[in-house]
């Protein structure tokens, strides 16, 4: 909170926002916060406290990396308004708490990274967010649901992919009965058809030589 005052001796007060940060080892305060940052990354320091709410006022933000870090406490839920996010990596720290369901909405969100952390509860189910693979959400003991096999129901959910695979191996099975089937009764019907033939029918070569023995004989 600043205020400034003017010749006629009136008082106003304007609010600025800032960010503290922890730099290998220097503290640093972001006095200002430019909303036309496209891309963070601070990943790899030693960078440590909470992550402040005011993050969400980088609207224009696409990319954003605070992996690898000390950071604590909850994801802000101001995230929620980084629309045109595509890119979180807050992997390898020590936040807490659940992941916001605001990140759910986030329809430009590609990549996601929250592993090695102490989250809890279940993931929110939206595309953007049980996309990504379950290595994107492992080493959080308390975290549950897709894409992790850890139900919150208490139940192991069995993986998607093995099960996919396994339905299109009993589909291939079935075809290839069906296609046996389909060329053996057409094969069975036409060897009926032709030995029916040849038992009513007496072959012409086999007329010439019985035919003139007959004849010797009387």
């Amino acid at each position: 909170m600043i205020y400034t005052k003017n010749a006629y001796g009136s008082i106003s007060y304007t609010y600025q926002d800032f960010i503290d940060l922890r730099y290998k080892g220097l503290h640093m305060e972001q006095k200002r916060i430019l909303t036309l940052y496209s891309a963070i990354d601070f990943s790899g320091n030693r960078l440590e406290g909470q992550i402040p709410e005011s993050i969400g006022l980088l609207k224009a933000l696409i990319a954003l990396n605070l992996s690898n870090n000390a950071f604590i406490g909850n994801i802000p839920m101001s995230m929620a308004n980084l629309i045109e996010l595509e890119s979180l990596d807050m992997s390898r720290n020590g936040l807490s708490g659940t992941i916001p369901q605001g990140l759910k909405t986030l329809s430009f969100l590609g990549y996601i990274n929250v592993s090695h952390n102490q989250l809890k509860g279940e993931i929110p189910q939206g595309t953007q967010i049980t996309g990504p693979p379950k290595s994107s959400f492992e080493g959080n003991a308390g975290l549950c649901g897709l894409p992790l096999e850890e139900s919150c129901f208490g139940t192991k959910v069995p993986p998607i992919q093995q099960s996919k695979k396994e339905d299109n191996q009993e589909d291939a099975k079935v075809l290839n009965w069906k296609a046996v089937a389909t060329g053996y009764g057409p094969g069975v019907f036409f060897g009926l058809a032709i030995a029916q033939i040849i038992a009513s029918y007496k072959p012409e070569w086999l007329v010439k030589i019985i035919g003139p023995n007959k004849r010797r004989n009387h």
